[in-house]
C-alpha cells in the first residue's frame, strides 16, 4: 500500500509542479498584455491553475498524512506569494 501511496504522490507533485509551471506562463502573459482585452481569460487561467495546484497540494498532504515544519512554512509564503502576484496585476498597493 505504501508503494502505491508513493506513486500517486509522485504523480501528483508532477502534476502540481506542471500546473504551477502554467500560472506562471499565464503570469507572464498578462504582464505583457496587460492594455488588451484577453487578460480576463489569462487571469482566469491562471486562478485556475493556482486553485488545482493547491489541490494537488491538499491531497498530497491527505494521502501522506503528515505536514512538516518546512511545507508548513512554504504555505505561509506561498499564500504571501499568491495575494503579491495579485496586487501586483491588479496595481494595488498595501
Amino acid at each position: 500500500m505504501e508503494n502505491k501511496n508513493a506513486k500517486i504522490v509522485a504523480s501528483k507533485e508532477k502534476l502540481a509542479a506542471d500546473v504551477l509551471q502554467v500560472a506562471e506562463d499565464a503570469l507572464e502573459d498578462i504582464k505583457s498584455c496587460m492594455a488588451e482585452a484577453g487578460v480576463k481569460d489569462l487571469l482566469n487561467i491562471f486562478n485556475s491553475a493556482i486553485k488545482t495546484h493547491r489541490d494537488l497540494m491538499s491531497d498530497i498532504v491527505a494521502i501522506q498524512d503528515v505536514e512538516t515544519k518546512q511545507e508548513q512554512t512554504l504555505a505561509k509564503e506561498y499564500d504571501g506569494k499568491v495575494d503579491e502576484l495579485l496586487k501586483r496585476i491588479t496595481g494595488k498597493q498595501g
